[in-house]
């Protein structure tokens, strides 16, 4: 897969949640297009968050995630979350 093939999943109207699997076996459920950011070969997952002290979700772990060892994206029947 590619950065575009990435943005065209996130980007599609409306969002719709999905997994994404790598080469490694390895998933992450992406529930809302701020748990990743693309850049060209590389992209930043969101896979914990936490609240602030005035209810602001702020990422609190993060990975740094191959784009070409994507696999695969499967549809999540979720509703989106928009925080």
């Amino acid at each position: 897969m590619t950065h575009v093939d990435l943005y065209r999943k996130l980007r599609g109207e409306p969002f719709k949640p999905f997994r994404v699997k790598w080469v490694t076996g390895t998933t992450y459920d992406i529930v809302g297009p701020w748990m990743i950011v693309p850049g060209d070969s590389s992209a930043v997952v969101v896979t914990r968050i936490k609240r602030d002290e005035k209810g602001y979700v702020i990422a609190d772990d993060w990975r740094k995630v191959s784009i070409s060892h994507m696999v695969e994206f499967s549809d999540l029947n979720i509703k989106p979350d928009s925080r």
